[in-house]
């Protein structure tokens, strides 16, 4: 396995071109002709991409597990019963309170998606403001500028009748001097790739925005710092040989709950997707979130690569 910081870095430029000329193939086209980027589109668009590259990065959590956890003959075990009940009991607040859950929800996004773009992370107060910061930029973003799509996604996924909020000019202005204050703290290298997702988040539908984000920007990163920088790919698999298992389970777990849903519900197939992928994700970050923090507190490890 090829661990060098030059390699890294290298698959880093690369993440980022790919994420630079998607992102300006989508703007093109959105801004000659957005009639292209269907309704239909968006939602299938965010079925593929989010069960091909989202939810697989999810799978190396058990490799954290495992060098968390190993001293206990049956971390397994424990740590999958824990994993899933946090999963269940969070998904139960979802179908009892959908409002409150859906808070949460975007609350636990933010932290996970800012933790991922602090270059070097010290566990104190005024870092933990500036990865709030960072990480609320995918959601406020498209809140702020697609007020009624974003509101509308959020009735759909909590069965509400959400009425559209006014924003004050001055919120904005405020926001926006944080988000480049946050960004000056991470430095220059570390923040130009914002200079294509606030254009996405800003010009583009919210869930193609949404999607070039999560998939992208944040779940490739996390796979390169996961096989080249962590090392995380267990011991008996390929780097090619585990994408591509992990890969297949997300597909055929996706393809499988799709099927009991559309059974199941009389809902479109569009509101079927969008419940299905957010309140998946929902339930799936919130353990994913709380292990990568503790990961990164027990192993007090540098993040000057991302």
């Amino acid at each position: 396995m090829q661990s060098s910081l030059s390699f890294v870095k290298k698959l880093n430029r690369i993440r980022v071109n790919v994420l630079i000329n998607v992102s300006l193939l989508f703007l093109a086209v959105y801004v000659l002709n957005p009639t292209i980027i269907s309704y239909d589109f968006q939602y299938y668009f965010l079925l593929i991409a989010v069960t091909i590259i989202g939810i697989p990065h999810g799978f190396f959590d058990y490799s954290i597990a495992q060098r968390l956890f190993n001293k206990n003959v049956n971390w397994i075990y424990h740590f999958t019963f824990g994993y899933i009940f946090l999963s269940i009991l969070y998904f139960y607040l979802w179908i009892m309170m959908p409002l409150l859950a859906l808070l949460i929800f975007l609350a636990i996004s933010a932290f996970h998606f800012g933790f991922e773009e602090i270059p070097t992370m010290k566990y104190d107060i005024n870092n933990y403001i500036l990865v709030l910061i960072l990480g609320s930029i995918p959601i406020i973003l498209p809140i702020l500028f697609h007020t009624d799509q974003v509101f509308f996604i959020f009735n759909q996924i909590t069965d509400s009748n959400l009425a559209m909020i006014y924003v004050s000019i001055y919120i904005y202005i405020l926001y926006f001097f944080l988000v480049l204050y946050s960004l000056y703290s991470i430095g220059m290298r570390h923040s130009m790739v914002y200079l294509i997702l606030i254009p996405n988040l800003i010009i583009l539908p919210p869930l193609i925005s949404f999607i070039l984000y999560f998939c992208f920007h944040h779940s490739i990163k996390h796979y390169i710092i996961s096989i080249y920088d962590d090392d995380l790919v267990p011991k008996k698999y390929s780097i090619k040989g585990y994408l591509q298992i992990i890969i297949m389970a997300s597909v055929f777990f996706t393809i499988l709950t799709i099927f009991v849903l559309l059974k199941l519900s009389s809902s479109s197939i569009d509101i079927i997707i969008a419940k299905y992928i957010f309140i998946l994700l929902a339930c799936l970050t919130l353990p994913h979130l709380l292990l990568n923090i503790y990961y990164d507190i027990k192993t007090a490890k540098s993040f000057s690569i991302r």
